[in-house]
């Protein structure tokens, strides 16, 4: 079965059908070497589910012209498709101003098990201006479904844009690590929306307040190949650069015998969902302590901000949540979000740590310590990211909280862990082009020792889908040779 790597994560199916906007046409059969011209054609000639398109670097009109109600962008025709395009080069226009019709969208899923990855959605709404006019989804007459990672959403209209209208109160969408580039603040989504997720999201105005919003960001500033600029964001885990299908970032470019070299910052955001203190295996938390009933460990980690882990009343030092990863895994990030303001008592933002020690184990007995954290303050729903060196691996973390802010408990609402390493990449010819698409003239030192185990360049090619060698590291290099 083929198979296509989207960043870290390497996906299978039936069929990809390759689409080149520029090069191809639709009496081809769709493969790498003979593609579509359109992704439309493409999506016709896809299973029920099971199949994938790739479009390659360009733009790509995917307007669709229906009816009155369900015109506009890209159409899954009810099939479970995945949309796959090359990070930041893919565009798909959805036009509105090329039809007369009432509404028109830009994302219109049907099917529940439809995926969009790496995407830019040019998305123009003519001169429609009321909500469900002109909302970024819409089923199509049905309930819109699907999921939208690491894609940006360029809403290219002066008008206040909504996220759905659902027609539907089974109506689902789920935005992650995406990136909204709007012209107004949005409004609300029009009745009977269902459920939004903005999971990681930024945008450059404000979201309404409405569905599942987890670690999204409002008023955020980005350059052109949307970058944020006013935030971390590899460190918070936000927009198109973080994610499990985050664009590439290099860092470093070396030559050596006419080929080029390049590194990846590479952030690996352990990412799971808690649903009691043992359940997913193989992780399981524990705590010093619990307040109640209402306030578990695993609270800490069930990403929701309006749930919390509180140690016992009366408990304001020294209480610590520990993590069982169940396997050794190399941590050298660690996000702790401050507890929620849905928390209604006087100590919401007093309740959160002062000093604080993260620290690492493999037997949950003897314990290292890998950062020092003191003087802490907080705001309502702050996360406060820590990093640190460390290339140990560890079964077991832990937050210690020596003291917090002056509450009657201690407690947090959202921990999250990761790791930040680096990737290597060896472009085929060290062109002007690669030098520009792959890497800058960053060199640190390379006049120390480099040992066996820290020999990164492979001889094979990769799967990678921007066709470089590629192999990643498990820990920090302090070095690199060339022979």
């Amino acid at each position: 079965m083929p198979k296509i790597t989207v960043s870290d994560k390497k996906l299978t199916f039936n069929n990809i059908f390759y689409v080149d906007s520029i090069k191809g046409s639709d009496t081809n059969d769709g493969s790498l070497s003979s593609p579509f011209a359109t992704v439309n054609y493409a999506v016709s000639k896809c299973a029920t589910t099971g199949d994938a398109v790739f479009a390659k670097a360009g733009t790509h009109d995917v307007t669709r012209i229906a009816g009155t109600y369900d015109s506009g962008g890209l159409w899954d025709d009810n099939k479970a498709i995945s949309f796959i395009g090359e990070k930041g080069k893919t565009i798909f226009l959805c036009d509105g101003r090329k039809h007369n019709g009432r509404d028109t969208h830009c994302i219109m899923f049907k099917n529940e098990g439809t995926r969009a990855y790496q995407i830019i959605f040019d998305f123009h709404t003519g001169n429609r201006t009321i909500n469900y006019e002109t909302s970024i989804c819409y089923g199509g007459g049905a309930s819109v479904r699907g999921e939208v990672h690491n894609c940006v959403i360029k809403y290219n209209t002066n008008v206040a844009p909504s996220l759905m209208y659902g027609n539907s109160t089974s109506s689902t969408i789920k935005f992650v690590n995406c990136v909204f580039d709007v012209q107004k603040n949005f409004t609300s989504s029009y009745s009977g929306i269902g459920s939004t997720t903005l999971e990681n999201c930024i945008t450059n105005y404000t979201f309404y307040a409405e569905g599942t919003r987890i670690n999204v960001y409002n008023q955020c500033s980005f350059d052109s190949k949307y970058h944020i600029s006013n935030y971390n964001e590899v460190n918070l885990g936000v927009g198109v650069y973080s994610g499990i299908y985050r664009w590439v970032v290099n860092k470093y470019l070396f030559k050596s015998k006419l080929r080029g070299y390049s590194f990846e910052d590479m952030e690996r955001n352990l990412d799971f969902i808690l649903t009691s203190d043992t359940s997913p295996s193989p992780f399981s938390v524990s705590s010093s302590g619990v307040y109640g009933v209402a306030y578990p460990a695993w609270n800490a980690f069930d990403r929701d901000i309006k749930t919390s882990w509180l140690a016992p009343n009366g408990s304001t030092t020294n209480q610590w949540i520990t993590l069982n990863f169940g396997e050794k895994v190399n941590i050298d990030l660690v996000s702790i979000q401050g507890i929620s303001s849905a928390i209604t008592s006087a100590y919401v933002i007093t309740a959160n740590p002062k000093n604080l020690r993260i620290q690492g184990s493999n037997d949950n007995a003897s314990w290292k310590e890998l950062h020092y954290a003191t003087s802490l303050t907080w705001t309502k729903e702050e996360i406060k990211t820590f990093s640190f060196e460390n290339n140990e691996k560890f079964q077991y973390i832990r937050v210690f909280i020596e003291s917090n802010n002056g509450a009657p408990y201690i407690g947090v609402s959202e921990i999250k862990f990761g790791f930040k390493g680096l990737k290597s990449y060896k472009t085929p010819t060290f062109s002007q082009s690669n030098f520009s698409d792959y890497g800058m003239t960053l060199i640190p030192p390379m006049n120390r020792v480099v040992f066996k185990d820290n020999h990164i360049l492979q001889d094979t090619f990769s799967e990678n889908i921007d066709g470089l060698w590629t192999t990643k590291l498990d820990r920090k290099p302090l070095s690199i040779s060339f022979n």
